[in-house]
């Protein structure tokens, strides 16, 4: 006969619906922004112009600074995994 004792959590449960709910604020503060953002504007960019609201360009920045900032990271990562 064999006992099974019961896995121990890490609270990892925890820390995961305290992520989810920080996320979901931040997607609702995200989006509020946006919408009180509406005002268009004309963005030169290059030799392409484009006509945005205030808050959907500010929007696209900040993707565009969290993508290169992904990528900067990624690269710190494999060359500090190659040494």
């Amino acid at each position: 006969m064999t006992t099974s004792t019961p896995a121990k959590r890490s609270g990892t449960s925890v820390v995961t619906k305290i992520s989810l709910v920080v996320a979901l604020v931040l997607v609702i503060a995200l989006v509020v922004f946006v919408l009180q953002n509406t005002v268009h504007t004309t963005i030169k960019f290059i030799s392409f112009d484009f006509d945005l609201g205030v808050g959907v360009a500010m929007l696209g920045a900040a993707v565009v600074g969290a993508v290169i900032a992904l990528i900067v990271s990624a690269a710190v990562r494999v060359r500090r995994a190659v040494k």
